[in-house]
């Protein structure tokens, strides 16, 4: 990810690639690195302007979708659990940070019929529904061919 924001530790970013982006590649093509990478992207943009944690933002954008491992119903509470079990991401975050970016993986979900608790639940949110045409029609696919 040598375009990320240099406001993102490095180390962060190495776990990242190296642990946990590689489990998106045996996801459906509608959750697979590349998208979890365009959510990333588009996390980045729409925080870019505020005073946020990049870390947090980028973390969330990682994480949110890699639930799906145990079942798309309740993956945004997979995913969250997932996060916070995360012995690593213990060494680069405290507990409020944790809670918050679980709140946001819960939160992200398009059937949501809440909205997002903060600001990280909003930015995750929509860049996880900002992609390209071809993006969002190639994962409506892949979910109803599933069906």
């Amino acid at each position: 990810m040598n375009s990320l924001n240099n406001t993102i530790n490095p180390l962060l970013i190495d776990y990242i690639e190296t642990k946990i982006l590689p489990q998106y590649n045996s996801f459906d093509k509608g959750h697979n690195a590349l998208h979890i990478r365009n959510v990333i992207k588009e996390s980045l943009a729409l925080a870019k302007n505020l005073k946020l944690n990049n870390d947090m933002v980028f973390a969330i954008a990682v994480f949110h979708d890699l639930g799906i491992k145990f079942g798309r119903e309740t993956h945004h509470l997979s995913s969250a659990k997932i996060l916070k079990e995360d012995k690593n991401i213990q060494k680069w975050f405290n507990q409020e940070e944790i809670l918050l970016m679980q709140q946001a993986i819960e939160d992200h979900r398009a059937s949501a019929k809440e909205e997002p608790r903060s600001i990280y639940g909003r930015i995750v949110s929509s860049a996880d529904r900002n992609n390209t045409v071809e993006a969002c029609l190639r994962r409506t696919y892949t979910y109803g061919k599933k069906l």
